[in-house]
């Protein structure tokens, strides 16, 4: 017989009454576990990190060259490094994939094989993750593309926020109901659109905290080394937390507008709602 990941007793007296509550209660009970998925999402994000450093050295390596090295590359760089981007955020999906599964299980309440919920999660979410994830990247490519011929104009930051605070947040709701329900690929899209305009502040600030990352694009090129190692730190300590707490607001979303009259079985699950 395997031995169950973690040992909580999730007796119904036992569980959280809140899914605030619950979110102290996974670091209390569960810290082991948000670890491990930080090394699955550290490792499915090394690629990208990888490609973005190269790419950031060698354009730091132009900029001690000159001035005009810089220009005349400029565009290509921004183009390839888009689409390079999006290419390895594919990769990326794979433990993402996983690891939600994995969450969920945690936030309802089951005993966790991490190993085997990792391969369900991937086996059960990943294509279409990828799927909805490459229309979601066509608006980025899109976006950066703008940026590249319009650089510092209104309509590259325009492209940018365009794509950063509706069609990023919208995509995060598709991955998290992807996650619990089955659903066509239509549907997860409608449904991604009516939780961003019912939640509209919070799907905001929800990607917005998720990006805080990207604010290392500040760090000058003389301290590369010092950017990826932030961003390392982020994606095996921060980022997983991130997905968790996410995670828990939009079960909280899902249980008032979908579960309480559709999926009873679903409705605050591994929570002590007595």
């Amino acid at each position: 017989m395997k031995n169950k990941y973690s040992k909580v007793d999730y007796s119904k007296a036992s569980l959280p009454r809140t899914r605030r509550e619950q979110f102290l209660d996974c670091f209390k009970m569960n810290y082991p576990l948000i670890l491990k998925a930080g090394l699955i999402i550290l490792v499915s994000f090394l690629p990208m990190l990888i490609f973005s450093f190269l790419a950031d050295y060698y354009y730091a390596s132009l900029m001690s060259v000159s001035k005009e090295a810089v220009a005349a590359t400029k565009m290509v760089y921004y183009n390839l490094f888009g689409v390079g981007i999006v290419l390895f955020a594919m990769v990326a999906m794979i433990g993402i994939s996983g690891v939600l599964h994995v969450f969920r299980n945690l936030i309802w309440g089951e005993g966790i094989y991490f190993k085997e919920d990792m391969k369900d999660g991937i086996k059960e979410n990943y294509w279409r993750n990828v799927l909805h994830g490459l229309v979601c990247s066509i608006f980025f490519v899109l976006a950066f593309f703008l940026y590249s011929i319009f650089p510092e104009t209104i309509i590259a930051y325009a492209a940018l926020f365009l794509f950063a605070l509706i069609f990023l947040p919208i995509y995060f709701w598709i991955i998290y109901l992807n996650n619990t329900y089955q659903s066509t690929f239509w549907q997860l899209i409608k449904n991604g659109f009516y939780f961003y305009i019912k939640t509209i502040g919070w799907s905001i600030l929800m990607v917005v905290i998720t990006l805080i990352p990207i604010f290392v694009i500040f760090i000058p090129m003389t301290l590369i080394y010092l950017k990826y190692i932030i961003l390392l730190l982020y994606f095996a300590f921060v980022f997983p937390s991130l997905l968790l707490m996410i995670n828990l607001y939009t079960t909280s979303i899902f249980d008032k507008y979908i579960n309480k009259d559709n999926y009873s079985d679903f409705y605050k699950r591994g929570l002590n709602d007595n």
